[in-house]
């Protein structure tokens, strides 16, 4: 970090501040958004943010300014601090979810060349003022040629939870299915036709049990209900996509961690990493949670993973998307 004087109550404030808007999470250092790096001296620390971080970032260097003052405090004190103890910042899935929606490269490689003036053009007084709330703009970043990356790359990651949640929308949309069968049904599609993810596990209690606000207030047609199913499958590669690193890294040397400002995914690490199946007992009751727990124990024994590619999943999106459709036609009738 380049010399700059700061108050041991200036760093309080900002490391406070973070604590108390839960932004940091890994399943050790910070399992509930409150980061402690005991035992982890000497790492490399890298913080991937996911996409709605990325995209106030990116229209702050664009246009020099934010409107919400919270939000700015939070960007000047999330750079700041990472920037403070020698974290890297990466947008990269956030620039391949964008890729994908742009469906090519071009828009993310224009985010990317503007983020790496995160610390190339902007002092860390720059964005410590913001965080202590003593500046409210800064000189737009100059977008100048550079290297261009391919992020419009398939994510299997991407896909798989893109299958997850056409399955899981199937059920949610059909009344005539209990709850336990819902389980039940999924569990047995993904055991047999995907990975296991316990982030997509525990999100389906939320969203069967009405915890989730995606489905709620909104309209059923199939294009909405599709990208909203496009839009919780980032969510669930984000979170999926970050612990294929955390997995390893009792062997490496790069820790990764993870900001976010979105609710639901905040809860959803939270409860993921509580590792307990009371989940079901405690959201269903003691009778319906004990028949969805002991349905699991049936389904979930040592197997062979499936073959897995983007021409295999692709066939099943095919299939499962015309299943969602006849779905909602009837649920809709």
């Amino acid at each position: 970090m380049k010399s700059i004087k700061i108050k041991a109550s200036e760093l309080k404030e900002i490391t406070l501040f973070l604590i108390d808007n839960e932004i940091i999470f890994h399943p050790i250092i910070s399992p509930i958004g409150y980061p402690d790096f005991t035992g982890y001296e000497n790492k490399n620390f890298i913080l991937i943010l996911d996409r709605n971080f990325i995209i106030p970032i990116i229209r702050l260097l664009k246009t020099g300014e934010i409107k919400d003052k919270f939000l700015l405090k939070l960007i000047g004190s999330l750079i700041f601090w990472a920037d403070f103890n020698q974290i890297k910042l990466t947008a990269g899935i956030a620039l391949s979810e964008y890729s994908q929606q742009k469906k090519n490269s071009y828009n993310a490689n224009i985010e990317n060349n503007l983020f790496q003036n995160i610390f190339e053009k902007y002092s860390p007084k720059q964005w410590l003022n913001f965080a202590l709330g003593k500046n409210e703009t800064i000189k737009p970043a100059e977008l100048k040629e550079k290297s261009e990356h391919n992020f419009f790359i398939e994510s299997e990651h991407y896909k798989m939870h893109y299958l997850e949640m056409l399955k899981i929308s199937q059920l949610y949309f059909n009344n005539d299915i209990s709850i336990v069968n819902k389980f039940k049904i999924l569990h047995n599609w993904v055991y047999n036709n995907i990975l296991i993810c316990k982030y997509t596990s525990y999100f389906s209690v939320l969203v069967f049990a009405e915890k989730s606000k995606i489905f709620k207030k909104q309209t059923v047609s199939f294009e909405n209900i599709l990208k909203i199913c496009n839009n919780e499958a980032w969510d669930l590669t984000y979170l999926s996509f970050w612990s294929t690193q955390y997995y390893y890294e009792e062997k490496s040397q790069d820790i990764y961690l993870f900001a976010t400002r979105d609710k639901e995914m905040k809860d959803l690490f939270k409860l993921t990493h509580k590792e307990s199946l009371e989940i079901y007992t405690d959201t269903f009751g003691n009778k319906i949670g004990k028949e969805i727990i002991e349905t699991l124990e049936q389904i979930y024994l040592p197997r062979e993973k499936p073959e897995i590619n983007s021409k295999i999943l692709d066939k099943l999106i095919i299939e499962e998307k015309q299943i969602l459709k006849t779905n909602l036609e009837n649920y809709a009738t």
